[in-house]
């Protein structure tokens, strides 16, 4: 009997995670969806931006009429995605529209006219300079080839893709890249980004990532959560010397990169609708007795936040990475399978 009850679980657990894969299949579908219906009712709400129809010939000519009070940023008509709107960034419309025939594009000049009055993009990206020897060794192809039709200078078309919303055959990804992105879509704004930079240049502060190749502590990272001198850092010789940059919830500093997940500590349980265990509280007396029996027959430490006596992160979990610290009771766990101080832990406090 009680092998079916686990196999039911199982089956359970499995069943879920099955039903969120497809709800997280649906969520997408609906993002995308909402996605183009929102473009759409951009689209209609910028035709109606102007009572008559605009001459799109008169682009150039928007810095002068905002300045001389006869349109208004909020008028300012949208080019892009419309199949009327080739005057506004060449010479001639229609078909015999081409690169041969655009505006003038030195520092973006055509784009600038609608562009300068809507958004500030100078603290973007800078346009008009040359990428560095080293870049260029890396960027990545649509990018370079980008470069060489403006005389290997940064421009607008760098980033965006004019041609997908000029050409038939390339509209269909409105809905997915309205901003016409050069090799997008893409996830995050930023992931383009990496198309010239290193992204490892631009990577988040690890703050386990404590020593160094030669074993040396990088004292930098300890400064992440830790206040005060590093000399009593070193010297203290339990959690009640030590100094954090919060006084109270130490769990905070954890979640900063650990978001929510299904976890003992979090408000989720897969056999109730209800919230799930807490862990993060002050352990009863019997919890207690259990954690002061276990901490002296495995020799290890079990540090409860200080001042409060509430289980946080650090109770289960070693944050430190192997070498940092010295003390054996207190080292244990580093570097150990999700950083537990024991991989058995829980039946540290309760019973099997």
């Amino acid at each position: 009997m009680a092998v079916a009850v686990v196999c039911n679980r199982c089956h359970a657990i499995l069943l879920l995670l099955v039903l969120a894969m497809a709800m997280a299949g649906v969520a997408q579908a609906e993002q995308i969806k909402n996605r183009i219906v929102a473009q759409k009712k951009l689209d209609k709400a910028s035709a109606k931006q102007l009572s008559h129809q605009f001459d799109w010939r008169k682009t150039v000519q928007i810095p002068g009429l905002l300045s001389k009070g006869k349109l208004t940023v909020e008028q300012i008509p949208n080019p892009h995605w419309k199949d009327e709107a080739c005057l506004a960034c060449h010479t001639q419309d229609g078909k015999r529209a081409s690169p041969a025939n655009l505006r003038p594009m030195k520092n973006g000049a055509v784009c600038l006219n609608c562009h300068d009055a809507r958004f500030d993009h100078s603290y973007i990206h800078p346009v008009d300079i040359k990428p560095g020897t080293d870049m260029l060794r890396t960027i990545s192809a649509p990018f370079k080839e980008s470069l060489q039709k403006l005389n290997g200078k940064i421009s607008c078309m760098t980033c965006h893709d004019l041609t997908k919303q000029c050409l038939a055959k390339k509209k269909k990804e409105q809905g997915m890249n309205p901003q016409f992105f050069r090799g997008g879509p893409f996830k995050t704004r930023s992931e383009q980004c990496f198309a010239c930079h290193n992204d490892e240049h631009y990577q988040r502060l690890n703050p386990h990532d404590q020593v160094d190749k030669k074993g040396r502590l990088k004292e930098n990272t300890c400064r992440v959560c830790h206040s005060g001198s590093l000399t009593s850092l070193k010297q203290a010789k339990s959690i009640d010397k030590v100094k954090f940059h919060l006084t109270n919830n130490l769990e905070k500093m954890c979640w900063g990169c650990h978001p929510w997940t299904p976890h003992p500590g979090g408000q989720f349980s897969f056999f109730s609708t209800k919230k799930g265990p807490n862990h993060l509280v002050k352990p009863s007396k019997y919890v207690q007795e259990s954690l002061d029996n276990m901490s002296k027959r495995h020799n290890i430490d079990l540090p409860l936040e200080p001042g409060s006596g509430r289980v946080y992160c650090g109770t289960c979990h070693n944050p430190h990475e192997k070498g940092v610290i010295k003390n054996k009771r207190a080292a244990k766990g580093a570097d150990s399978k999700r950083r537990l101080r024991a991989q058995n832990i829980c039946q540290y406090c309760h019973n099997k």
